[in-house]
């Protein structure tokens, strides 16, 4: 009986190591899993990464909305936020386009994340109370920020306003 009783505790211990080794590897594995997911992503409530938006989607928004951007050759003046160098256009209608006197300008900048963004409208902030200057109307979504430089009073609606914040809400979703 004495070999049976050892035999019995030996079986017992190698079940034992082997439990302790499947274990293990399931809770390394469940470990790998969480880390496994880019560090500094940035999350919507559970619902996944936030999507990044493109310079292409917010082309495609406007034209939704009856605009169309057109690069500007050549304009020395440019705010880089959080080191982030804006895409410039001019900005009408299809009829418009023709008449360089009715278009209006505007600056698009695509950062990294969302949180960069807000990085570079705090940059914005800081910079602009160096000049005195007209303010551009901003439009924010996601990783998308938009300078509408209109023409006229910032008290009163702009030319293209509503048309811009359709398309910022539409980018919003």
């Amino acid at each position: 009986m004495k070999g049976g009783g050892g035999r019995l505790k030996l079986k017992f211990i190698l079940l034992a190591c082997v439990m302790l080794i499947a274990l293990t590897g399931c809770f390394n594995d469940s470990i790998e899993n969480e880390t496994s997911q880019p560090v500094g992503e940035e999350h919507n409530e559970g619902k996944g990464i936030i999507e990044k938006l493109t310079l292409e989607d917010f082309k495609k928004a406007l034209q939704v909305e009856g605009l169309e951007l057109m690069p500007v050759v050549e304009e020395p003046n440019n705010w880089i936020l959080n080191n982030n160098k804006p895409n410039k256009f001019t900005v009408g209608s299809p009829a418009e386009n023709i008449d360089p006197t009715k278009l209006e300008r505007v600056s698009i900048y695509v950062f990294e994340s969302e949180n960069a963004r807000k990085k570079g409208l705090e940059d914005f902030n800081k910079q602009k109370e160096k000049y005195d200057m007209t303010l551009p109307r901003i439009y924010e979504a996601k990783n998308m920020m938009v300078f509408y430089w209109a023409h006229g009073n910032m008290n009163e609606s702009a030319k293209y306003e509503k048309q811009f914040q359709k398309a910022i809400n539409r980018l919003k979703n």
